[in-house]
């Protein structure tokens, strides 16, 4: 299992608190991140912390190091990005049916309730 060297996580520390939005967090104690996880990786604060510019900080990171190049990998892989079809469909009109069905209401003010009453004397 890849673990994190404790050098690279210092530096993983300072990008977290180089991208925090806000001054004071209550979640993150003002760390940028909440705690470290099994592979010795760092959980960022979703609270104040810019995610999107500390991935793209720490992929600039990764790839001026070989060894973390391996087991990040994965970071690097572009996503294809799925186009719509353009075929135009005939609009059908869906009927809602009811799940199940209705049950006719019966109470009538004044009708006395039989059921769980307490006696009382």
């Amino acid at each position: 299992m890849f673990k994190l060297a404790d050098e690279h996580l210092e530096v993983a520390q300072k990008i977290a608190q180089k991208h925090r939005r806000k001054k004071h967090c209550d979640h993150c104690y003002d760390r940028g991140w909440i705690g470290i996880n099994e592979q010795n990786l760092l959980v960022l604060c979703p609270h104040c912390v810019d995610r999107e510019a500390a991935l793209e900080e720490w992929k600039t990171y990764v790839s001026e190091h070989e060894d973390l190049k391996e087991h990040f990998s994965e970071l690097f892989e572009e996503k294809p990005v799925e186009e719509e079809e353009t075929e135009s469909t005939i609009p059908v009109a869906h009927t809602k049916k009811p799940a199940q069905p209705q049950v006719k209401k019966t109470f009538v003010p004044g009708q006395k309730k039989f059921g769980r009453t307490k006696k009382i004397g």
